[in-house]
């Protein structure tokens, strides 16, 4: 290795523990390595109630929205398709903008780091368990602006509850069915 390296830690998660990792030579200057939290399970002790979501993580006003709140809220509608393992799915979906829950909460971020939001990721998470990660910047309509919505209905059909959209995906594994809770997390390099 050259001289002056440093080494990098890397942390995989794995329920329940995380198991540091290292690539390289040690470093005497190494920082601790900071917790990284993993998004709760909706459990069946603390059930989210049909017509609620959660939002929960690094924002600033946590709390549960309604189907009327939802309603309320300005609306989106993008046409999309996708593979699935049952074939082609084509679809037209009506909701909110992912990116406009999260504003609305409040998104934690660090002083004086430029472009902060960045490092915010939106863990989805659907009533079975079923999780998909989106970057905030991926669907934040001021960079990657995907169209990323929390849809109500499709194919003009309501929804009992609200349904992940990602324009633009190739396949349907980020279509997270049943959400019930949506969890900000902020990530922070190890080095």
């Amino acid at each position: 290795m050259a001289r002056g390296r440093r080494r990098r830690t890397w942390l995989v998660a794995i329920p329940l523990m995380l198991l540091p990792v290292s690539c390289g030579t040690p470093a005497s200057d190494a920082s601790p390595v900071p917790a990284i939290v993993s998004p709760p399970v909706t459990s069946t002790v603390h059930p989210v109630p049909a017509g609620q979501l959660r939002i929960t993580g690094a924002v600033r006003r946590p709390g549960v929205l309604t189907a009327q709140q939802l309603a309320g809220m300005t609306s989106q509608t993008v046409s999309v398709s996708y593979r699935t393992e049952r074939g082609d799915e084509r679809h037209t979906a009506v909701g909110v903008p992912l990116s406009a829950l999260v504003d609305q909460a409040g998104m934690v971020l660090a002083q004086g780091r430029e472009h902060d939001e960045l490092s915010i990721g939106i863990v989805v998470i659907g009533l079975d368990g079923y999780r998909a990660l989106i970057s905030y910047g991926e669907m934040s309509p001021a960079f990657g602006n995907r169209g990323v919505l929390l849809a109500t209905s499709e194919d003009g059909k309501p929804l009992a509850r609200p349904r992940l959209v990602v324009p633009g995906d190739l396949r349907g594994g980020r279509y997270v069915r049943d959400v019930v809770e949506l969890h900000v997390v902020h990530t922070t390099p190890t080095w």
